[in-house]
């Protein structure tokens, strides 16, 4: 089925809320919240795991925003691929991101995102979010 305008865009500021939340460091519950409560969040490309549930995605990011000074994340090329009215659709974009840490280190990633989204009463939620590496993640010490 093809996806009606109103929802395309729906998606597409659900996903530029994901960036947005993650980008303000610290806000882990609004992160989480994007998420579905059964949602995953597949960081396996970067060699970090699956974390399983809204909590485990909550205590994952509580967790590296502890070590983050500054990110910022472009994401772009949002297409959705599959829609179903039922509320079910999966999109890919493509994002590029940049994560400093407080030990000075800088990663770069460029990835392929792969969204899996579900809706709930009148909005969207990730059920899994994953990603494939377009280039390798470079780490560079900064300073």
């Amino acid at each position: 089925m093809t996806c009606p305008p109103s929802e395309r865009i729906a998606i597409a500021d659900l996903i530029t809320a994901y960036a947005l939340a993650v980008d303000r460091i610290g806000d882990a519950d609004g992160v989480a919240a994007l998420f579905a409560p059964d949602g995953v969040y597949d960081l396996a490309a970067l060699g970090m795991g699956e974390m399983k549930g809204r909590a485990a995605v909550r205590e994952f990011f509580v967790n590296a925003f502890a070590g983050m000074a500054q990110n910022a994340h472009f994401i772009s090329n949002i297409v959705v691929t599959a829609y179903e009215a039922a509320g079910a659709a999966q999109v890919e974009a493509y994002g590029h991101a940049f994560s400093l840490g407080k030990d000075g280190n800088l990663l770069e990633v460029k990835a392929r995102y792969a969204f899996e989204l579900v809706r709930r009463g009148n909005g969207w939620l990730i059920a899994r979010l994953g990603m494939a590496m377009l280039l390798p993640p470079v780490v560079t010490a900064q300073g």
